[in-house]
């Protein structure tokens, strides 16, 4: 493990992928960065995952056999293990060809990738992620030692997305 990701360790990732070579290499890539992953090939399946797992990052597909990724997220933002999460919807589809303003605010998807999922995209979204978890890091540090409790993570994405 590289020391200097230790604290990132234990953030879990859940993948949401039909495509399963697609799914086995991004999955792949996210143990790469000393992330914890979970893949689910459908709706139903990420939704059984993050019931016992609690991912704080989401990276869904948006077309899966069974549902839609903006009803997958949705219905994250219901389960009291994954609300927080910070959810990152990909598709085929580009975001001219997306209403991602839509996306962001109907099923509360922070970030949008269009595929394919290079591994620069997945470096991007891993760094903004871990400066992200840093941030939260070095607050929850600063606001413990002050007794005051931790904003979730994805309030504090939002604000700083503002």
């Amino acid at each position: 493990m590289n020391p200097k990701n230790n604290f990132l360790s234990r953030w879990r990732v859940l993948l949401i992928e039909d495509h399963a070579p697609l799914a086995e290499a991004t999955a792949e890539f996210i143990r790469s960065k000393d992330l914890d992953v979970r893949i689910a090939s459908t709706g139903r399946e990420a939704l059984e995952i993050a019931a016992v797992f609690h991912p704080e990052i989401v990276l869904c597909d948006m077309r899966l056999p069974d549902m839609e990724g903006p009803d997958v997220a949705r219905a994250l933002r219901e389960m009291p293990g994954a609300k927080d999460a910070v959810i990152a919807m990909h598709s085929a589809m580009t975001e001219r060809d997306l209403d991602t303003q839509s996306l962001q605010t109907v099923a509360a998807v922070n970030l949008f990738l269009s595929k394919p999922l290079t591994e620069e995209k997945l470096n991007t979204l891993i760094s903004v992620l871990t400066s992200q978890a840093k941030e939260d890091s070095d607050m929850l540090k600063s606001r413990t030692s002050k007794g005051t409790p931790r904003e979730a993570p994805r309030q504090q994405h939002e604000k700083n997305s503002s």
